[in-house]
């Protein structure tokens, strides 16, 4: 039996084709209703400008569900044309219908002929080959005009899109009660990167913002509360007096923006500009100039420019006072042209430092408006102190350390009415009782509580200040002493403490100019300076130039001389300086010169130091005379009691009990054989009647030596300090003193310092103080206490202290 024939390759793709062209058909007819219905909505877009949003809004609503019903009703009606029915569009499209080559090619059969069956199948198969032109769909003439009439409609919509577009928009917030949505959107960037309100355009869909702005969105027009939504956060929009909805949120990340009310209302893409950390090189390792101040070479930049440059400083050993407090910052001075990248060298002055003096590491560290730092490698260097020409100048210097190097907290009293409740304790179990542990009610002493440091502070301020009454100390510094004294007495906190230190600076640096002229001031810098030079190696040209400053500050110190002894100042009699020449000084200088230019360090140094004696022959007024006929014995008992005061403060750094008490012990036999040496010294002195002041001093002396050795040996060192302090201003009171013989004896007032005739040369004689001057005097320092009293910017315990203190004048 043969096999039924089966269509060509060619009649199938025309089947396939005839398939597909009656669907697309059907389809678009199925589709017609619906795009007319949107296309007559959005015509009407036109007509309905004027009518109220809620109206629109149900409008396109309803325009939406007809068209979504016919739409639905054209999809139920859809039906794709089947492999039978393209077969028999084909044999009708060919005339061969009663032939149906294409529906009989799968008959059988049954009875019959074999060789007629058989012609059968050859001729179908021969009809078939035929059948490979696809069948077009008929159409009819009412869907052209369809078509013609939907494009037509379309057309007219494109005419006015706006009106179009809003007839077919359905918002539910026109239903609700809302009116025209009015969005703002804006953000602000952090403060320290300087940029202006960056305001988010609705048509700019990304954005760029730097990380921590503050988006605020602000939306007018709804009747209720829109939300304001970002990927790490959404926030709920609150209204204002003036109906307005108001909303703020960090920027954290990168991610979409949206504001939304009965959906989105607008969005955008938000980049985050990371914030990045500072740049900093340093040129060189930090170092310290000539001139005793910190060299800083350095280049910085930021992205959005520095906030803070300093140097951050550590010390490396320490002190106990300020564990846990120890790294200070100090500020670079400087403007924002330091984030610019350009390298910079910069100096800082450091000897107000709370570590001057001790061995510290120090870092430059820039950091910028987010806080992020940078920081160069730590330097190891010992911090420039101040050489302090007046004692008391260095005692309220290290009176000012001692406070700032405290950082330990007050131990906190019970107050006054604390005694109220001892009833309550007293009737407590004994077990309660030890667990509460003693009550101390005793506020009489100012210092309760106080850490060892502000406590040795105040012990030496006290005695600073009964030592200051005795050598006619300004009024005015007297005052101010006694302000830092009540301050430092009446603190409870550190911070307190630390608020005394600018005055004992203020203090240190105005006795420190009142003992020296600014020639000398000018001298003793440059000395520090060259040394300072000569030891880092500086070139030849700095040496030089700094030796050009000396022979002028030289020069200006001869010049005050020559005017101190034309006015009747000048060496007190018994003076044993040798005779300094011109020609002394040009030699000095001179060879000083040679040796720094050649190279030879030590020897410059030495010549220096020499030169620092030529210079101190030099000086004229009352520091190089003494009461005891030149001064020896004196000055190496000022020198020797100052080595003690230092070894009794040393004492305090002891650990071990046993060890400070045997060392407290030899201190205080060293303490007593001075005390020997200055009564043998004050007997010697009986034979100069005239100087019973100075007698009267030395006495003083070795009285305070005895009460500093008995307070040793009892372990008492603050009381120790205090006497010592007392004995060493005896010693300066004694040094100080004057003969009745004046100030011209032995003095040839007509030559200067360097034996150069002086023209015009006047002993002063004529010279006469006025008799109201005390009272002027008076008067002008009761007018400064009014006037500070009466400034609001000073502080209120100040002002009270003042107004105390003119009351009791």
């Amino acid at each position: 039996m043969l096999a039924p024939a089966s269509p060509s390759r060619s009649t199938q793709r025309a089947v396939a084709r005839t398939i597909r062209d009656d669907a697309l058909v059907k389809g678009l007819r199925a589709i017609w209703p619906p795009l007319f219905v949107l296309a007559c909505g959005a015509l009407s877009g036109s007509l309905s400008q004027a009518w109220p949003p809620a109206l629109i809004s149900l409008f396109a609503g309803l325009i939406w569900v007809l068209s979504f019903y016919a739409l639905w009703r054209g999809i139920r009606g859809f039906q794709v044309m089947t492999q039978e029915e393209a077969y028999r569009a084909l044999e009708v499209s060919a005339g061969l219908l009663e032939l149906a080559p294409l529906s009989s090619a799968q008959d059988q059969r049954v009875l019959g002929d074999q060789q007629l069956w058989a012609l059968h199948q050859r001729r179908l198969a021969e009809v078939t080959g035929q059948l490979s032109k696809p069948v077009n769909p008929q159409l009819y003439w009412r869907d052209a005009g369809k078509a013609a009439l939907l494009l037509f409609a379309f057309g007219l919509c494109v005419l006015n899109p706006t009106a179009s577009i809003r007839a077919l928009h359905f918002d539910v917030s026109p239903v609700m009660g809302d009116s025209d949505l009015m969005i703002e959107v804006w953000a602000e960037p952090p403060a320290y990167t300087g940029l202006p309100l960056i305001r988010l355009d609705p048509n700019q869909k990304r954005v760029a913002l730097p990380s921590g702005s503050i988006i605020t969105a602000q939306v007018q027009g709804a009747r209720g509360a829109p939300h304001l939504h970002a990927p790490w956060r959404s926030q709920k929009l609150k209204v204002t007096n003036d109906r307005i909805w108001r909303g703020t949120i960090a920027l954290t990340q990168s991610g979409t923006l949206s504001v939304s009310r009965f959906g989105t209302r607008a969005a955008w893409v938000i980049d985050l500009i990371r914030d990045l950390p500072p740049v900093l090189k340093a040129a060189e390792p930090i170092k310290i100039d000539p001139k005793g101040r910190l060299s800083i070479a350095f280049s910085a930049s930021d992205d959005y420019g520095l906030k803070g440059a300093f140097v951050r400083i550590r010390p490396v050993k320490i002190p106990d006072g300020l564990a846990g407090h120890s790294t200070y910052d100090t500020p670079i001075p400087g403007d924002a042209s330091l984030g610019d990248g350009e390298a910079k060298r910069l100096f800082l002055d450091v000897f107000d430092h709370a570590l001057t003096g001790m061995e510290v590491e120090a870092r430059i560290v820039v950091r910028d408006g987010l806080g992020q730092e940078a920081a160069s490698k730590p330097t190891r260097l010992i911090m420039p102190q101040r050489r302090w020409r007046s004692n008391l100048a260095a005692a309220f210097q290290e009176v000012r350390l001692m406070v700032l190097r405290e950082a330990r907290p007050y131990a906190q009293a019970l107050p006054r009415w604390a005694i109220l409740f001892e009833p309550l304790i007293s009737g407590a179990s004994m077990s309660d009782q030890q667990a509460l542990g003693p009550i101390k009610l005793d506020l009489s002493e100012p210092l309760a509580g106080a850490p060892p440091g502000i406590a040795q502070a105040v012990a030496t301020l006290t005695a600073l200040s009964q030592v200051t009454q005795s050598i006619g100390f300004p009024d005015t510094g007297q005052v101010a002493l006694h302000y830092g004294l009540e301050r430092l007495s009446i603190a409870r906190h550190v911070e307190d403490a630390h608020s005394v230190a600018p005055l004992l600076w203020s203090l240190a640096n105005e006795v420190e100019a009142g003992t020296q002229s600014p020639a000398q001031q000018k001298i003793a810098e440059v000395k520090d300076a060259l040394k300072q030079a000569i030891g880092q190696g500086a070139p030849s040209d700095e040496i030089r130039a700094l030796t050009q400053e000396l022979r002028e500050a030289v020069g200006e110190r001869i010049q005050e001389l020559a005017q101190e002894q034309a006015s009747g100042e000048g060496q007190e009699a018994g003076e044993t300086n040798p005779p300094i020449t011109s020609q002394d000084l040009d030699d000095a200088l001179n060879a000083f010169e040679d040796l720094s230019a050649n190279g030879s360090r030590q020897d410059a140094l030495r010549q220096l130091d020499q030169l620092g004696q030529v210079l101190e022959n030099l000086e004229a007024g009352p520091s190089g005379s003494s009461g005891d006929g030149g001064g020896g014995p004196i000055d190496r008992a000022m020198r020797a009691q100052t080595q003690l005061n230092d070894q009794t403060d040393q004492l305090r750094e002891m650990p071990n009990s046993d060890a400070r008490a045997k060392a407290a012990e030899e201190l205080a036999l060293q303490q007593d054989e001075l005390a020997n040496l200055t009564e043998l010294n004050a007997k010697d002195s009986v034979t100069n009647p005239s100087d019973s002041y100075g007698l009267e001093q030395k006495r003083l002396a070795s009285k305070a030596m005895r009460e500093a050795a008995q307070a040793l040996r009892h372990g008492r060192l603050t009381e120790a300090n205090s006497a010592q302090m007392r004995a060493l201003q005896s010693l300066r009171q004694a040094a100080q003193s004057k003969g009745p013989a004046g100030s011209q004896a032995g003095r040839d007032n007509s030559k200067d310092p360097l034996g150069r005739p002086m023209p015009g040369a006047d002993d002063g004689a004529g010279t006469k103080i006025p008799d109201g001057m005390e009272r002027r005097r008076a008067r002008d320092l009761r007018h400064e206490l009014r006037r500070r009293q009466s400034d609001p910017s000073r502080d209120q315990t100040e002002r009270d202290y003042l107004d105390r203190l003119l009351k009791d004048d």
